[in-house]
């Protein structure tokens, strides 16, 4: 078997950064962030070429140095996006990668049972940060320290996603009664995916910049006094503006109902995945309520 090695080089917005992870079990991709020039090298197996495109990220990130492979697309598979309850999803591109985004801590509700690439969480709640749900030997991008007190800023590139971070909080009051919380953006088959852990604001200009295009917007909807109002969820999609909102993070039967109402479109699926390519996106926006599945 041969191996391929391209190796890109990337200029980075300084206004962004590139930032640091400190996971669990492996260490992501990291890099200093008063360096203009990113090198990142890529290995293939075989004769498959990686994707130029899929390195660059939602929000701005200017390419220098572009690797003289021609992009091959993936256009007729599709990424999958699976809802394992409350706010917990297994997002899989279309060459199989798998990310598992806020790991439940549930008994009551389904638990993935393939191997993860990548773990992501927004806070260390255990109901978002059970990493030991995740099988094999993922790399884990936490969003905050493990005393939540700062944020994990990352920037990084795992196999053939993107995955960075925003930084934002978990109420009203810039975090002064229930901490920081860190929104997950991921780029898979050049469909931009965000998951907003448990945001509970409306969203600055400036984090709007950092998320960049979103397509697909994962919202929780239950409110309370965990995350944004079933009102304030309505208004943070208008703002991200994305072509699929899917409400989560809420425990009962229609508990998705009031969030939805705030919407002309609007698909229940009978179904907790969805399969979709980047052509198969509708126009802003299409709510998917997914069925609420227990063990």
């Amino acid at each position: 078997m041969k191996f391929w090695v391209w190796r890109c080089e990337f200029r980075v917005n300084p206004k962004h950064g590139t930032l640091n992870s400190k996971p669990l079990r492996t260490r992501a991709t990291s890099v200093n962030g008063n360096k203009s020039l990113v090198s990142i090298i890529f290995v293939v197996l075989g004769a498959v070429a990686i994707p130029a495109r899929v390195l660059a990220f939602c929000h701005e990130l200017e390419v220098v140095n572009r690797p003289r492979l021609r992009y091959v697309a993936s256009h007729n598979r599709p990424i999958e996006i699976e809802w394992f309850g409350h706010a917990t999803f297994q997002i899989t591109s279309s060459k199989g990668t798998r990310i598992l985004a806020d790991p439940h801590s549930r008994d009551d509700l389904r638990w993935p049972m393939l191997d993860q690439h990548i773990v992501t969480t927004s806070h260390p709640h255990g109901a978002h940060s059970n990493i030991w749900m995740a099988k094999g030997s993922p790399v884990v991008l936490e969003g905050l320290t493990r005393t939540g007190e700062n944020w994990q800023k990352i920037h990084t590139t795992i196999r053939d996603v993107a995955v960075y971070s925003v930084p934002a909080y978990h109420d009203k009051s810039q975090g002064m009664q229930r901490g920081k919380n860190a929104i997950f953006v991921f780029r898979v088959d050049d469909i931009c995916v965000a998951h907003l852990g448990d945001l509970g604001h409306h969203l600055t200009p400036a984090q709007l910049k950092l998320l960049g295009k979103i397509d697909i917007l994962l919202v929780p909807v239950a409110g309370g006094m965990f995350t944004v109002t079933p009102t304030e969820a309505i208004e943070v999609t208008k703002q991200v503006n994305p072509r699929i909102a899917i409400p989560e993070h809420y425990w009962w039967e229609g508990g998705a109902d009031r969030f939805a109402a705030g919407f002309a479109k609007v698909r229940r699926t009978n179904s907790a995945v969805l399969r979709i390519t980047k052509q198969e996106l509708p126009p802003p926006t299409e709510i998917i309520v997914m069925t609420w599945e227990r063990r």
